[in-house]
């Protein structure tokens, strides 16, 4: 085999690795945060009130997985109040498991999920709502078992 050849077959094997790294990306999937990621970052500073808003609170939502179920706990001043909000379950890994609940609580103060709506793994639990007329929100990390 001469020279040229080898050069043929290099440009050959280059030509067929780049095409394969191009259809590869094409296929894969991305995930954003959220669809409308600009809009949502020019609401950020009511965001950032509402956190201030939720810090001024007595304790934090805990979140717990007693039994089958993941339990969202609300401080004691929100037992049986009014409460308008929604709480929305992120995984980052695959933006198809996410899903929203409106913030329905009991006479506890506790919020129910029953844990056949997850899937192992990581979760991001986004709570919002108002209460006396304050916006509140609070992020949690969360492994669901």
């Amino acid at each position: 085999m001469n020279w040229g050849h080898a050069i043929i077959i290099v440009f050959v094997l280059f030509a067929i690795g780049i095409l394969t790294l191009v259809t590869r990306s094409m296929q894969t999937r991305i995930d954003m945060v959220t669809p409308d990621y600009y809009a949502e970052e020019l609401k950020y500073q009511s965001t950032i009130d509402a956190r201030n808003n939720t810090g001024d609170l007595s304790a934090p939502v805990s979140v717990r997985q007693p039994g089958d179920s993941i339990e969202l706990a609300f401080p004691g001043e929100l037992k049986g109040a009014p409460l308008q909000g929604k709480v929305h379950f992120y995984r980052p890994s695959d933006s198809r498991k996410d899903f929203t609940l409106p913030l329905t609580l009991d006479d506890t103060g506790r919020l129910l999920v029953s844990r056949a709506q997850f899937e192992k793994g990581p979760y991001r639990i986004k709570m919002q709502w108002q209460f006396n007329g304050k916006d509140y929100f609070q992020e949690t990390q969360f492994y669901v078992q």
